[in-house]
């Protein structure tokens, strides 16, 4: 990773050179400057809905945002997709619709798909977009593996393309019922002209002419830590995009970026807004809220591969002792849902009411008395194999929210006995620590760690799989090591569950297991907060679990699904 600055004075140059549902979009709001209050249940107001040039604010740079080089799953895919198109689109609601896709049909068992392109596209270099290059993009990903696209698409057995007809045959191996969510509304299609030639996308050094795609944007200009310059595709087949111009600059944190939102440097902020903020910035002149619930996560993780951490009781004791509600009225304002032990989001269909947080810091130094972890020396601290339960809760310094959370974390688990020494590091070092190299085949770092995941992993429900199953190939985001022999059968089981009854009475279930087995501990769900500038542009969709930062919010009322 690099080293991320700020940059206020290349903000004046710009300004004079350009100068992953069940939730219901009815849920977002936008909040006014001009007297603090709501729209009804909207993210846009009346108003401009056009620009010719918008300046946003991200926090860290996201290289060359190309499929093999972007950063992070936000903002840096949101990024990538504004230049890229997928063959499904998520609409308001978080469903997924067609869209390079005309249509989009499968059989009984949900394992071959039929999709009819549609006729017209054309490439950021002026040539057509065909369903040979849908089947090309498949086949590359798989081949020349990209992390999130290829698991994307680990079902796929087979591709094949008509450009007489314009029609793509995927095949899978197995069921796989959000194929269409999963896979279909997630990876980019590339042009085969341009990566047929790249042999090792992954070790590539990349330059803004890769960055050849389909979207409403294209890249034109990059600095290394300070911006980006995206340009209009008038020619896009949805229709031209209201914005002409996007300008994204990189700020060091957070505080960086709402000052420059408050001295009117940057017309939008693409990182959320902290609940404090919300008010302030809302009650200054010109400025709205487009706020809503959104499926990002806050959470605790553990090396559960370890002692005591792969002790039950210590973890279960430590779920108990962290009051989320008090995390979420304290750090959030409120502005946030209690996370459920069972991972899934209260607004899913196929959330498990019975599953409920517990706050019982009695009950937790019993169950560690109980378990033999004693206080022996009377210092307060308990001590497991001859050593004092003192660790390392590690955190990344650039979000003072999670800061907050891991102090409030520390000073709980301290009223059971354990000695939580708070570690703020830069965000390339905690990451280092919790998932290194992004692989966890090289195992973990840590002891205890803040972390979160971004929307997509609790849009599509089965992916909580990910996160908690011991097999590699499945749980490839299994950051603390947990497992469980009947969590793995029953999560492994409905990622091919077809029948809609019988995966809901399974993942109710396994809810329940994780609840009952902590494999991390949910603190909680925050709100999507994001602040702009209406008198420049004003027009955002809130994508419900998921935000503004996309090319809906951008593309024509009559262009988004």
């Amino acid at each position: 990773m690099k080293k991320r600055i700020a940059i206020p004075i290349l903000l004046l140059c710009l300004a004079l050179v350009a100068a992953a549902c069940s939730s219901d979009t009815d849920d977002a709001t936008t909040t006014t400057g001009g007297d603090g209050g709501s729209s009804d249940t909207t993210t846009t107001t009346e108003g401009m809905t056009e620009a010719s040039v918008l300046r946003a604010a991200i926090t860290g740079d996201e290289d060359t945002i190309n499929p093999y080089t972007y950063i992070s799953g936000f903002p840096g895919w949101n990024l990538l997709m504004m230049q890229y198109d997928s063959l499904m689109q998520l609409d308001a609601n978080g469903e997924p619709q067609p869209w390079l896709a005309e249509t989009v049909t499968t059989n009984e068992d949900l394992t071959v798909w039929t999709l009819k392109i549609v006729d017209g596209v054309t490439w950021h270099d002026g040539e057509p977009l065909t369903a040979e290059d849908v089947e090309f993009s498949l086949e590359y990903f798989m081949e020349k593996a990209t992390g999130r696209f290829s698991r994307d698409l680990s079902s796929v057995e087979d591709v094949t393309s008509d450009d007489t007809t314009n029609e793509v045959v995927i095949t899978l191996g197995a069921t796989n019922p959000s194929f269409d969510l999963v896979a279909l509304a997630d990876v980019p299609i590339i042009p085969e002209q341009v990566w047929a030639e790249i042999d090792t996308p992954g070790e590539a050094t990349y330059d803004i002419s890769t960055n050849v795609g389909s979207g409403p944007y294209m890249l034109v200009e990059y600095e290394a830590e300070q911006f980006y310059r995206f340009e209009a595709n008038p020619d896009y087949f949805r229709g031209a995009p209201q914005v002409d111009e996007l300008v994204v600059v990189v700020f060091a944190d957070d505080s960086g970026a709402l000052a420059a939102i408050r001295s009117g440097e940057v017309d939008v902020n693409f990182e959320r807004v902290s609940p404090e903020q919300i008010d302030l910035l809302a009650g200054q002149g010109g400025l709205e809220i487009a706020q809503g619930p959104e499926f990002t996560t806050q959470m605790i993780n553990f090396d559960a591969s370890k002692a005591p951490f792969d002790d039950l009781a210590v973890r279960k004791a430590m779920s108990l002792a962290i009051d989320a509600q008090d995390i979420v009225d304290t750090v959030f304002l409120g502005a946030a849902t209690v996370g459920s032990p069972g991972w899934v989001h209260p607004d899913k269909a196929v959330y498990n009411p019975a599953v409920q947080p517990e706050f019982d810091p009695a009950a937790a130094n019993a169950m560690l008395d109980d378990a033999g972890y004693a206080d022996s020396d009377g210092d307060g601290v308990r001590e497991y194999d001859g050593e004092p339960m003192a660790f390392e809760l590690i955190t990344n310094s650039s979000d003072s929210l999670r800061l907050r959370i891991a102090e409030l974390t520390a000073e709980m688990l301290a009223e059971i006995g354990m000695d939580i020494t708070v570690a703020s590091v830069e965000t390339a070092t905690w990451e280092e620590a919790v998932w290194p190299g992004f692989d966890i085949n090289n195992g973990r770092n840590y002891d205890i760690a803040t972390w979160g995941w971004s929307a997509p992993i609790q849009a599509n429900t089965i992916r909580v799989a990910e996160l908690v199953n011991s097999d590699p190939s499945i749980g490839f985001l299994n950051l603390t090591g947990f497992s469980n022999p009947d969590v793995d059968t029953l999560s492994a089981a409905l990622l091919t569950e077809a029948d809609e009854a019988a995966f809901e009475t399974g993942i109710m279930e396994l809810q329940q297991l994780i609840a009952d087995n902590v494999p991390f501990v949910m603190l909680a769900y925050p709100d999507g907060a994001y602040v702009y500038n209406a008198d420049v542009y004003s027009d955002y969709e809130f994508i419900a679990g998921q935000g503004i930062v996309s090319k809906l919010s951008f593309l024509p009322d009559s262009a988004r699904p």
